[in-house]
């Protein structure tokens, strides 16, 4: 899993934010991830190839050399050059397709369409959940694949600096390591970083709930974040693809 996850890594370029107009759009569904992965796909019988150039928790854009219908059917493959194994493909429905203005291909807009029990165990969710999206794989403190950041920060609440670590890091939040209880709801400020080239950023949030660590007396914060303007999404994704890779080592 590991080495998968290392093939899956290399190919994740910057977090992006999207536009949307629906207020109802929740924000950590508007973070996409851009990529470049090289995939195999699977239209009625015809197989081709086909590149994922961005992806986030709803669908896909893929670039191709064939135009799809609106409806279509497509299974997308893991990016891998090993043979298909089973549940190594997606099922997504084809939304939209316009041919490009400075070339040939085509992008195409993808919904993701499988069922719920194959979307859990495919390699989309796998890397999305390891990146953060999946808030549930920020708010624990778990040993496994995603690096354990233990980066200095600060949390700034009611006008207050609160000094800390930050233990793990996505795309939708933080787990925020302090001497200080905070109540549920609380409106905050996490400072992120420096670390290494990259410069330290605030990023906005709110406090979803604060317990004891098993071990030391701490408080663990788990902090989801709001309203983060693009340039903070790309540079909370410079953080989180950093610490990732240095996990590699």
């Amino acid at each position: 899993m590991l080495d998968r996850f290392r093939q899956l890594l290399r190919g994740a370029l910057a977090f992006f934010q999207v536009r949307s107009q629906s207020k109802a759009d929740e924000r950590r569904r508007l973070i996409r991830l851009r990529c470049d992965y090289k995939v195999q796909c699977v239209v009625d019988q015809q197989q081709f190839s086909a590149q994922i150039r961005d992806m986030g928790l709803n669908g896909m854009r893929l670039r191709m050399g064939e135009k799809l219908k609106p409806g279509t059917n497509i299974f997308v493959y893991h990016p891998s050059n090993t043979q298909r194994v089973e549940n190594e493909y997606v099922l997504c429905l084809v939304r939209w397709s316009r041919k490009r203005k400075d070339g040939e291909d085509f992008d195409v807009g993808l919904q993701y369409a499988d069922t719920p029990g194959n979307m859990r165990r495919s390699w989309v969710k796998f890397l999305l959940k390891e990146l953060g999206f999946d808030e549930r794989a920020i708010y624990t403190r778990r040993k496994s694949i995603r690096a354990d950041s233990a980066m200095e920060g600060v949390v700034r609440a009611d006008g207050q600096d609160f000094p800390g670590m930050v233990l793990n890091l996505g795309a939708g939040g933080a787990l925020f390591e302090t001497d200080t209880h905070f109540a549920p709801n609380t409106r905050v400020q996490l400072r992120v970083g420096p670390m290494g080239s990259l410069k330290a950023i605030w990023l906005p949030g709110i406090l979803l709930h604060s317990k004891e660590a098993e071990e030391g007396g701490q408080q663990l914060a788990s902090i989801r974040f709001l309203d983060l303007k693009p340039a903070q999404v790309r540079s909370l994704g410079q953080f989180v693809l950093q610490l990732l890779r240095s996990g590699e080592s």
